[in-house]
């Protein structure tokens, strides 16, 4: 018959019933790879009263392991107290591959540790962009380090990211693979009837941080507005950087013009997409904009920086890309709004069907089990080896 079906676990600190990236992407993983005949469990920690064992769709099995949540960097006492209960299940359901998910998860670590030591498999998500100068990320970089130096294939989630990867954690860049992330698109539907077609409206959403270049927004709204009187901004998201945004709308005395609807529930992003006709995304930097393709699905033409793994993301004749300053946004901003106004934009219908291709779990499922293939041939490092390697590879 074809490929081997694989046993995979996937362990992450993160899952539902807490919601995010990292849960999300976990869980429509497990479905597909289910769907595609490959046996998959998930390992996460008790939330609450949350613990146990539960089934969720399709006989996804879910382990809530009850372990203490440690938030310190004594690895050493979490490594041991998850020995026995990981161990167990690794033997008992049959794993032969180890999946750990997010580099921010101490189970992942531990998984990871405990399945070289039993000799199976190891694969490893690394789901964000770190800098390399806080101290929080020095940590987690000394830690991912130790952890990825013997794991047999680590996926990032854009070229960027794996640049970034590799350099953080010193990788041999051919086990590092890039799988971008899945987009749902029957959440980011388009509905033409809510926006009104009498303004033009320019919608970002993004948390207001220096990051996001706030700073460049706030210089682009003030020019826009004055020379176009029927537009009109509305910015979903919050952040330290919104007091400069109140003082620029205070300032011109745009109050019915720019609208700040403060933080959004990620269900309630697509609302406030569909009132839109532009995306405007200001982003210094970025692994993979989840948020462009989001826009994109909603019918929405996308103005964005050009920086990161942006440019990867969505083709050309989608999104108009720009230098990272005030009259490059606002030229690209004036080319959107002059395709608006000619009605040569197609419609949010046909964007929606477009984009609804690019990135789907099935799509994400199918590279990671090529993945898994792959490691499937691979030797594991006995533990003096590990140690050896350890020692001439960390330092």
């Amino acid at each position: 018959g074809g490929p081997a079906a694989h046993s995979v676990c996937m362990v992450s600190d993160f899952f539902y019933p807490n919601m995010g990236g990292v849960e999300s992407h976990v869980y429509q993983l497990s479905q597909c790879l289910i769907e595609r005949g490959h046996k998959v469990l998930v390992v996460t920690h008790a939330y609450g009263h949350r613990k146990g064992v539960r089934y969720l769709t399709s006989g996804l099995k879910v382990y809530y392991l009850p372990l203490k949540v440690m938030y310190n960097q004594s690895t050493a006492t979490t490594l041991f107290h998850s020995l026995p209960l990981l161990r167990y299940i690794f033997v008992r359901e049959r794993v032969t591959i180890v999946h750990a998910h997010s580099s921010f998860s101490a189970m992942a670590h531990d998984a990871l540790f405990h399945a070289k030591t039993m000799g199976l498999r190891t694969v490893f998500t690394d789901h964000s962009l770190f800098g390399f100068a806080d101290v929080s990320s020095v940590l987690t970089n000394k830690l991912l380090t130790v952890s990825l130096c013997d794991t047999n294939h680590i996926i990032c989630v854009s070229y960027t990211s794996k640049e970034n990867t590799v350099l953080r954690a010193a990788l041999d860049p051919r086990i590092v693979s890039v799988i971008p992330n899945a987009v749902d698109p029957t959440d980011f539907t388009p509905d033409p009837s809510r926006r009104d077609d009498n303004t033009i409206t320019v919608v970002v959403v993004s948390r207001l941080v220096y990051r996001k270049g706030i700073d460049l927004l706030s210089g682009i709204i003030p020019e826009l507005c004055q020379k176009y009187p029927e537009l009109h901004f509305l910015v979903g998201g919050e952040g330290p950087k919104r007091i400069i945004l109140e003082e620029v709308r205070e300032r011109y005395q745009l109050h019915d013009r720019v609208r700040l609807l403060g933080g959004l529930e990620h269900q309630d992003v697509r609302n406030v997409l569909v009132q839109g006709h532009i995306f405007l995304n200001t982003s210094l930097t970025e692994a993979f904009c989840m948020a462009i393709v989001e826009a994109a699905s909603c019918g929405l033409k996308v103005v964005s920086t050009r920086v990161g793994g942006i440019p990867e993301v969505l083709p050309e004749n989608l999104i108009i890309l720009c230098e990272p300053s005030v009259k490059s946004l606002c030229d690209g901003l004036e080319k959107a709004i002059a395709q608006l106004r000619s009605g040569t934009l197609p419609s949010p219908q046909t964007v929606h069907n477009e984009v609804k291709t690019f990135y789907t779990w099935r799509n994400v499922a199918e590279r990671t089990e090529k993945v898994y293939d792959r490691v499937a041939d691979e030797v594991v490092l006995p533990m003096k080896e590990r140690l050896d390697r350890l020692m001439t590879h960390c330092g």
